[in-house]
């Protein structure tokens, strides 16, 4: 795991603004629109004035299906958010290089795989986080799939989305603040 650094050493540093975040995992139908729809709705309600600047995506790994999966849907839709026209995509260089911030959920499945694939990309080590790493969590970091799981458990994992989406947001705020 890395170690994150204060914010105020991150603009000693010059780290630049966050005006891009990319939430990605494997097949961008399950957690990635999930964190993307989420953020976005923070942005357009709670946030609008702090994340005017910022735009947020998902794309997956791989490309299975067009759409996000039932569960994503049903539970988006229960906290009122509509991702009906939601169209999946797969990650590639040009989308990975326009990015400030990129969060996943798996170590293993995602963060190396991702750094591996595409390691050429300026800078890639320094923009890829576990979600709830970069949230500030300091364990229990990774967030399964909930493709195959039963609805109540899905919604657990969605919730543990939810959750990190917030405390990510608060810190872009903050990082964005100082600069």
């Amino acid at each position: 795991m890395k170690f994150l650094l204060p914010i105020k050493v991150l603009v000693i540093l010059n780290v630049p603004m966050i005006k891009r975040v990319l939430f990605y995992c494997a097949g961008n139908t399950c957690r990635s629109p999930f964190a993307e729809a989420y953020a976005k709705w923070l942005k357009g309600t709670k946030f609008r004035t702090e994340l005017q600047e910022v735009e947020f995506d998902s794309a997956g790994i791989y490309h299975y299906y067009e759409t996000a999966q039932p569960g994503t849907v049903n539970y988006l839709k229960s906290i009122g958010i509509d991702i009906s026209d939601f169209a999946t995509k797969k990650i590639d260089s040009e989308l990975l290089e326009k990015q400030d911030l990129i969060l996943g959920f798996e170590q293993k499945h995602h963060i190396n795989k991702l750094k591996r694939k595409f390691k050429k990309i300026r800078g890639i080590e320094g923009k890829i986080f576990l979600l709830l790493e970069y949230a500030g969590e300091k364990r229990n970091l990774e967030i399964e799939d909930p493709f195959y799981l039963p609805q109540e458990e899905y919604n657990k994992i969605l919730e543990r989305i939810e959750r990190g989406v917030l405390k990510v947001i608060r810190k872009i705020i903050e990082v964005n603040k100082v600069k």
